[in-house]
């Protein structure tokens, strides 16, 4: 077993070798055979089928300004490259970067790349083509992945992610466009929960059935509609359920909020819990608990409500609002029948011995019918003469 003295010597004996290397004390002549980039495998195109991907933020006037200058730069850039076929221009408008999910387009180019149809994938910058760090990195290696790989250059970044030393860069500044995104979002949410505690909503009342906007944002009503919304909150303190509610609508042929023939309790539900019928004005009544997957939910606690009473004129009063919730909260109107059903009796034939065929009757029937019991009969007894 070799000792601590013996393994310290060595070591000695090794650091001498090296010293002595590099003092020019033992020359050793060392051949190097130089790395040649022919000797590397040349997977990429000479001819770069290329595609450019654009995206802005949300459907602001300016934003499609914007959309248009992307669309139109990158048409010309890849043109005037010789060696570059101008594959599309792919372009998602009004949607969100912080996900991929409903990026159709954007899906649509990795499938398209997939396929072999694309090399190279020009953008404007990390942020547009993702600010989540997981996706832009998920996807620049899918890419990278492909055979032939696949390139995505930040034209704002002077990046190719098919550049050995990109990726390290890559992440970096995807965390930048990541937390810049997270930081819009909060001045977002800030400036929104300003305009609430003003009084100021987000008026989207052209969509609510009963009501519209005129010019100016004014919100009046609409008659015609109103009186079939007045019809529900009356039905329903009736005794009414929704489902009953959305039959006697769907007969009318009254078209729904959204222009079907055909209403769903879950619609007529929606509109008689909607406190605007009312003239109250509820903000922030959901929220975003993800940034990214851009997930919602109902506002139970999570984040301070604001309340504006009587901010429009209402299509019912607040005590039968009031009193449509208070059926809610005790169970709500379950369907009625139409019409009593009959006890429906099953008639069991005797199948076996000397009674086959005969037909016992329980005590609860106060009705008889004489026809299908004899057809019952029949049918048993014809099974008993098969059988033997």
């Amino acid at each position: 077993m070799e000792t601590n003295v013996e393994r310290r010597r060595k070591r000695s004996a090794s650091a001498e070798r090296i010293k002595n290397a590099y003092n020019g004390a033992n020359h050793v002549e060392v051949e190097v055979i130089e790395a040649a980039d022919a000797a590397l495998p040349d997977n990429t195109p000479k001819e770069m089928r290329v595609c450019a991907y654009c995206r802005v933020s949300t459907e602001e006037e300016s934003q499609q300004s914007s959309y248009e200058l992307q669309v139109q730069h990158y048409t010309q850039y890849i043109k005037d490259h010789e060696n570059w076929t101008l594959q599309g221009i792919y372009a998602d408008e009004g949607i969100s970067g912080t996900s991929v999910t409903h990026r159709k387009q954007f899906l649509q180019m990795i499938e398209e790349c997939k396929a072999g149809n694309i090399n190279l994938i020009v953008t404007k910058s990390i942020s547009r083509f993702a600010r989540n760090v997981l996706d832009c990195i998920f996807y620049v290696r899918k890419l990278k992945q492909l055979n032939p790989p696949v390139g995505v250059f930040f034209e704002m970044e002077g990046i190719n992610s098919l550049d050995p030393n990109s990726e390290m860069i890559l992440t970096i500044l995807s965390i930048v466009a990541q937390e810049e995104s997270k930081q819009k979002s909060e001045s977002l949410k800030w400036s929104y929960r300003r305009r609430f505690a003003k009084g100021i909503p987000v008026n989207n009342m052209w969509a609510i059935m009963g009501y519209d906007t005129d010019e100016r944002g004014n919100i009046f009503v609409v008659e015609k509609e109103a009186e079939i919304v007045r019809f529900m909150f009356d039905a329903y303190l009736e005794g009414k359920s929704t489902t009953e509610i959305a039959t006697a609508l769907t007969i009318a042929k009254v078209p729904t909020p959204k222009g079907k023939t055909v209403w769903q309790a879950a619609v007529v539900c929606s509109i008689l819990h909607n406190e605007k019928y009312m003239g109250e004005m509820r903000m922030q009544k959901t929220v975003t608990v993800d940034l990214f997957t851009h997930k919602i939910k109902k506002n139970r606690g999570l984040a301070n409500q604001y309340v504006v009473r009587n901010y429009h004129e209402p299509i019912v009063s607040r005590s039968t609002f009031e009193k449509v919730q208070k059926i809610f909260q005790e169970g709500g109107n379950r369907r009625r029948r139409t019409e009593e059903q009959e006890a429906r009796v099953k008639f069991k034939p005797i199948r076996k011995g000397a009674l086959t065929g005969f037909i016992p009757i329980p005590s609860e029937v106060e009705v008889i019918d004489i026809d299908q019991l004899k057809e019952l009969s029949i049918k048993a007894k014809n099974r008993r003469i098969k059988k033997c």
